[in-house]
């Protein structure tokens, strides 16, 4: 088949047409390129909203601007008004509107300067992200090629979200949302149609937005764009009405500061970023009023500054966070949600739970309440007073110091603290040699958060024991949350290191704490919630707490001093508790949690020690306990006594036949917590003295209570600097007993009746020896600083 040409003309035709397209498309890609991808990069404001959307607070961008973040869509009504006054057919142009700017190039060439710019919606987001250079020729048909790229990359939707987070609104107000809320005090999405037409007005004339000035200009603006609306059909006649009739703003607002701590908080980790947080802020509001409340009564103290959470437990989201009271004071500045405080006695009921989750202790097992010293830390109870012996439980309810420094002494200070660790305490700093025992009285800092989220976790722990089919879910162990987080992967477990029953148990010993004064009588108001709480007061009377929970809510408070200054009477019962227990009557009811009964076993404990008992214990219960405790050690204090037919004297085979020796079963006491426990009950029975015709040996007839073995004394001084001397004390069962006294092995006196002995040892290291009438001794060797 023979070929054909083309004819030369149709040749040059195509070619043109080809060169033509192809210089187009290159046009275009280099127009698309030349065209920034991010069209706005000027830094935003730090807004945080609350769970429902509600603003909270702002601050303003770095360079000074009220610009929020983009919102994520604009209104109908706005979006109706600023078409209307901007660009009526913004929805069918690709970024130029021809006959609007044949109609702006009339009307300019008539008026003999500039009178319309006949720019589109888009265009003048290309001016705006080209930072609203001066408007020439040259830079409208750049904005016009802008305009054109920004149409083929972006929707209409997008465009107006562009203008509308970016527009001007007068002074150093930028986008619609913050103009919303610097004019009118609400958000953008619930502005009426005669503010949204006051808003769509002001960005091609910001400076009509004074007070005193330009306001019947910028009203008859706004009143012409609402008749055009009216005439349009996007309103009513009777919308019309209403809208004209409304007021314009006065003046400028503040933007709401609803939680100023909150905010400072959330915006060193999101500075420039919308945030919705987790807070509820009616709830917010009413508690810091509470907050202030308080605070203004304190400050008679001169105890300037509070500070709340409240946090559900179910999911750790915190529903209020006041970092202080709102009222004027030189630290009124200061968070003290995240300040780091003693802790007080606040880790006491963790402590309890833990060793019953280690069968280190049983919920009433006894420990010893009487002097100690520990390498020279002496721990008083806050009443100066000692038992002799307390219940655990006890114990943790009257939140004495001694008892839980030996429970502490017993369970290990590293080993308490790799469990507060795993619980969610962040600020443990140092090593377990740095705290020793004092950890427990408060000897370690933490905060607020911490410690509000970490009775949470218990809770959150033993709530879910049942739900999970009684097994637990690490998933449950985390702290506090601001903002919503998605459910972490479920990893159950049948054991734990607290043990729900041992958190049961520990919250049963906070729920049976006496209320503050004023709501002695809580028992008797059936709408009182039963709450678990514990209060804690530092050393020097610095800081005053109080955690409490109900199986839905867990409330933390701290009253004080951000300076660190201490006021005598400040206490977490007197100052912190009180401000607890209003801001749960804000909550609404929650149920108490449920027994975990499937976590216990039954068991036969000793009335008297609280242990397992023993085959000699004759005075029993068999009652509920956590099943770990099955394996605590059995009772070491009751006994078998041999005694005299009348039961008047301690006997042996030595002295008395063997018929006539009567055996029983009796609770004995080591002499020092002997000696302090009869002083406190009119029920126990010391062991009578040995007869004196029954030679043998007895173990602890008397024993030495200060100083106690390899301790360091201090000697006192009086106020003169003259040293004084340190008075040593004995405890003996035989009240007629007379013991002597030597130290260095040289004779120093005698006591009977009342064991105390005043002595002045030189600096260094020293030896006491007590030797009663039968030659029992006890040696103990002490140093003198």
């Amino acid at each position: 088949m023979k070929f054909i040409p083309f004819p030369p003309d149709i040749i040059r035709k195509y070619r043109f047409l080809a060169l033509t397209a192809s210089i187009v498309v290159l046009a275009v890609v280099t127009l698309h390129l030349s065209v920034p991808r991010v069209l706005f990069d000027a830094p935003t404001a730090t807004v945080v909203t609350d769970r429902n959307g509600e603003l909270v607070g702002a601050r303003i961008a770095s360079d000074g601007q009220w610009r929020f973040p983009a919102a994520d869509s604009v209104g109908r009504k706005f979006a109706t008004c600023i078409i209307a006054a901007e660009d009526r057919r913004f929805r069918l142009h690709f970024g130029i509107d021809p006959i609007a700017a044949v109609r702006a190039l009339d009307r300019n060439l008539r008026s003999g300067r500039v009178v319309e710019g006949g720019s589109t919606i888009t265009m003048q987001v290309a001016r705006m992200a080209r930072g609203n250079r001066r408007r020439t020729i040259g830079q409208k048909i750049i904005e016009a090629l802008w305009a054109f790229d920004i149409e083929l990359s972006h929707s209409k939707r997008e465009i107006l979200k562009l203008y509308a987070a970016n527009a001007p609104f007068g002074g150093n107000v930028v986008g619609l949302e913050a103009a919303a809320w610097r004019y009118f005090g609400r958000d953008a999405s619930h502005l009426s149609w005669a503010e949204n037409a006051t808003l769509a007005v002001l960005p091609n004339a910001p400076a009509l937005i004074h007070l005193g000035r330009n306001r019947t200009a910028l009203k008859a603006k706004r009143d012409a764009l609402l008749a055009r609306l009216r005439d349009e059909g996007s309103i009513s006649a009777t919308e019309f009405s209403l809208a004209v009739s409304e007021p314009l703003p006065e003046a400028p607002l503040f933007i709401p500061n609803r939680a100023p701590h909150l905010l400072e908080h959330i915006g060193r980790k999101r500075a420039g970023q919308r945030t919705q947080c987790t807070i509820d802020l009616t709830l917010q509001t009413a508690v810091q009023q509470v907050a202030d409340r308080y605070a203004a009564s304190y400050r008679a103290n001169y105890v300037n500054d509070i500070a709340v959470v409240v946090a559900d437990v179910e999911t750790g989201n915190v529903m209020a966070y006041v970092g202080n009271s709102s009222l004027p004071s030189g630290t009124s500045q200061v968070d003290n949600v995240m300040s780091e405080r003693s802790t007080g006695s606040l880790l006491k009921p963790i402590l309890y739970a833990a060793m019953m989750s280690s069968a280190d202790a049983t919920p009433r097992m006894i420990f010893a309440d009487t002097p100690l010293n520990l390498n020279g830390f002496c721990p008083d109870n806050f009443n100066k007073t000692f038992s002799g012996i307390v219940h655990a439980d006890e114990a943790v309810t009257r939140s004495l110091n001694v008892p839980l420094v030996r429970m502490l002494s017993l369970y290990g200070t590293e080993r308490f603290m790799s469990v507060l660790r795993w619980l969610g305490m962040t600020t443990l700093h140092f090593d377990a040699g740095h705290y020793g025992a004092s950890l427990i009285l408060g000897g370690a800092e933490g905060t607020l958060w911490d410690m509000t989220g970490m009775y949470a976790t218990l809770s959150r722990r033993l709530g879910h024991y049942a739900t999970l089919g009684n097994a637990y879910d690490d998933a449950d162990l985390h702290a506090l949350r601001l903002t919503a987080m998605p459910s972490a992967s479920s990893h159950r477990t049948d054991e734990s290191r607290l043990s729900a029953s041992a958190i049961w148990f520990a919250y049963k010993a906070m729920s049976d704490l006496s209320r503050p004064e004023e709501e002695a009588d809580w028992q008797n108001f059936s709408s009182m919630k039963r709450v678990a709480w514990k209060t804690g007061t530092s050393w020097g009377a610095r800081d005053a707490w109080a955690i409490g929970t109900t199986a839905r809510y867990a409330v933390g408070v701290w009253v004080g001093n951000s300076t660190g200054e201490g006021r005598a009477g400040l206490t977490g019962v007197g100052f912190a508790a009180p401000v607890m227990f209003d801001v749960f009557t804000l909550l609404d009811g929650s149920e108490w949690f449920d027994e975990p009964l499937a976590d216990m076993q039954a068991a036969r404990i000793c009335r008297h020690s609280g242990h397992v008992a023993s085959a000699i214990c004759a005075d029993t219960e068999s009652t509920m306990v956590p099943r770990q405790c099955i394996g605590s050690p059995t009772c070491p204090y009751c006994r078998w006594v041999h005694l005299s037919a009348d039961g008047a004297w301690q006997v042996n085979s030595n002295g008395e036949s063997v018929s006539n020796i009567r055996t029983e079963s009796r609770f004995v006491l080591p002499p020092t917590q002997e000696y302090y426990y009869a002083g406190h009950s009119a029920t126990y029975r010391p062991l009578p003295p040995l007869r004196p015709d029954c030679v043998g040996s007895l173990r602890d007839v008397f024993s030495i209570i200060y100083p106690e073995h390899q301790s360091s004394v201090m000697l006192p001084r009086s106020f003169g600097g003259k040293e004084q001397r340190i008075v040593c004390k004995a405890a003996c069962r035989d009240s007629e007993a007379t013991l002597f006294w030597h130290l260095d092995d040289c004779y120093v006196g005698q006591t009977r009746h009342n064991h105390e002995l005043a002595l002045s040892p030189a600096i260094g290291q020293h030896t006491l020896t007590v030797v009663d009438g039968h030659g029992y001794r006890k040696v103990v060797a002490f140093e003198v600083k």
